[in-house]
């Protein structure tokens, strides 16, 4: 490569990232799910009124405050949260590549780089799933985790102090966005460990992992103080006990013990269990222990959904196990590349760890940097196969070897080629699926243009679906699952103006509320009916909670 080709490669990776998630960030969607929890708390933080959701009266310690940072940011600059958002997953997005071709190069140099930085620029899984999963935290949370965990593999094979302490910054960076970077830290750690007291050992570099730790610790600290005079209790994660305390119910498919357990009323009847300080000790090793046996079957299911999800056209599609299996085997391994690649497989821990919680898709993405490394890889050796076959087919015997550097590059390419023109035109298509993730649906944004035209910034939209005043402009509680008098005593207590009632949800989740959606031009005393929008799979019906 001459004096300018080492810049191309990544210079094309980013662009193309960008280019990518620009156009994708066009496409109509819903804002839904925990992302509007983030974009408001950034707003209030910002505008003075604590971090914390409007209708909860403590500081909120169920969000790590990083997003809500970032979006807070972007927001000064477009004017728009939905707008802060979908920028932050453009530049996020294109750090991740960026990253990735960082790692990829290091390990097999800048062509594979180049390969696993424009699988990520191009994949569902990274281009156009994030957008759609509720919660837009994925990119920034991935981008800061890999760039942490391309100064770790410096380290790795560098053992040098500056290496070692952006490591810990950017990994502590992407704590702040997701807590689960935590695991990432101890594979790191790990990894590192292993590496320092490995054959020939040299004990002095076990201070880099303990320096990993540290830094990692000290900018975390101010945080985690902050919990714990939220919460009384030192945790590194809030989030681990509040799964097991409304969560147990998803992982083993009982919805409706799963609502229950999440959007019940707590003792007091003023908050759902979700946003109650009375989650905020819960304890895993208790919930463990009170049914072992149980927890080993969610472990097993969770196994076999991890499995399910993973090989899937919106993941890793199963095209791409051969080519996985050719990145990996198709040459002997020496020391070096032994380590390395158990690098990679250390990378993995964090995705892997949600078989102990619950599986989701964005869950389980953590897996697939290190798979599509290896994928690139294996595109590389195909590419280099078909080079040399060509070569060898059109040779004759006792002819001097033919040599066309033009043709030869050309070939090397042509799986990449091949694969980076599928993913342009099939990941678009992937929009109609993404689109239906279960928690929102055309009629909630139906229901909302219905209450857009009504409601003033300040009133309060009570739904179990917080898209609906999220993109009506309206403020939001959610809806507990409990019976109808101690609903109206929530609502009231908290200020409501509407009540956004769902089909699904009365007859699937909450029977109790059937008789507004059968009967919804006669409502009971305290309620007005205002609209009812369908959108074929069942009507959302919207009332006015009317005074004392």
């Amino acid at each position: 490569m001459n004096k300018i080709k080492p810049y191309l490669p990544p210079v094309i990776v980013v662009v193309t990232a960008l280019v990518i998630r620009v156009i994708y960030s066009g496409f109509p969607r819903t804002i839904w799910g925990d992302e509007p929890f983030y974009l408001w708390l950034g707003r209030n933080w910002f505008r003075g009124d604590g971090y914390r959701l409007t209708f909860t009266d403590h500081w909120d310690y169920h969000h790590t405050p990083g997003y809500p940072l970032i979006t807070a940011i972007l927001d000064l600059l477009t004017g728009d949260l939905a707008r802060a958002s979908e920028w932050s997953y453009i530049l996020f997005g294109a750090l991740l590549a960026l990253a990735i071709y960082g790692l990829a190069a290091r390990i097999y140099g800048w062509r594979t780089g180049l390969a696993a930085g424009l699988i990520v620029a191009l994949a569902p899984a990274t281009a156009l799933m994030p957008l759609f999963w509720g919660t837009m935290t994925e990119p920034p949370y991935l981008a800061l985790a890999f760039t942490g965990i391309y100064f770790a593999h410096r380290t790795y094979t560098r053992f040098r102090w500056l290496d070692i302490v952006l490591a810990a910054v950017f990994l502590a960076l992407s704590y702040y966005v997701r807590p689960e970077s935590i695991v990432f830290l101890g594979a790191m750690g790990l990894i590192l460990g292993l590496k320092a007291i490995s054959s020939p050992p040299r004990l002095r570099r076990l201070a880099y992992p303990a320096l990993l730790g540290l830094v990692f610790i000290l900018i975390l600290f101010p945080y985690l103080l902050r919990v714990r005079q939220a919460t009384g209790t030192w945790t590194v994660s809030q989030k681990v006990g509040a799964h097991f305390a409304t969560a147990s119910g998803l992982a083993t498919g009982r919805f409706q013990q799963f609502d229950l357990e999440t959007w019940g009323l707590d003792s007091t009847g003023d908050n759902v269990r979700f946003f109650s300080t009375e989650t905020a000790d819960a304890s895993a090793l208790a919930f463990i222990m009170a049914d072992p046996i149980g927890y080993v079957k969610v472990i097993y299911g969770n196994t076999l959904k991890l499995l399910e999800l993973l090989i899937s056209p919106r993941l890793l599609p199963a095209f791409a196990l051969p080519f996985i299996g050719l990145g990996l085997f198709a040459r002997a391994w020496n020391r070096r590349r032994a380590w390395d690649e158990l690098f990679l497989v250390a990378t993995m821990l964090t995705g892997l760890s949600f078989v102990f919680f619950f599986v989701q898709e964005r869950y389980i993405v953590p897996l697939l940097p290190a798979l599509f490394i290896w994928f690139g890889h294996g595109l590389m050796a195909a590419g280099g196969w078909l080079a040399d076959t060509v070569i060898s087919l059109r040779q004759k015997t006792g002819q001097a070897e033919i040599d066309n550097p033009r043709q030869n590059r050309a070939l090397l390419w042509l799986p990449l080629t091949l694969l980076a023109l599928f993913m342009l035109g099939y990941t678009p298509r992937q929009v109609t699926a993404a689109t239906n993730p279960g928690s929102t649906r055309p009629a909630h944004d139906l229901a909302s243009a219905q209450l857009r035209g009504i409601v003033q910034p300040d009133d309060i939209v009570m739904s179990r679906y917080v898209s609906i005043p999220f993109e009506a402009g309206a403020e939001w509680i959610p809806t507990p699952a409990a019976d109808l008098d101690a609903v109206m005593r929530y609502a009231r207590l908290h200020g409501a103006d509407y009540w956004a009632i769902d089909a699904i949800e009365a007859e699937v989740l909450r029977p109790q509320f059937a008789p507004l959606i059968d009967d919804a031009a006669h409502p009971p005393a305290g309620l007005e009916f205002v609209a009812e929008v369908d959108d074929g799979a069942g009507p959302v019906v919207v009332y006015r909670i009317l005074s004392d």
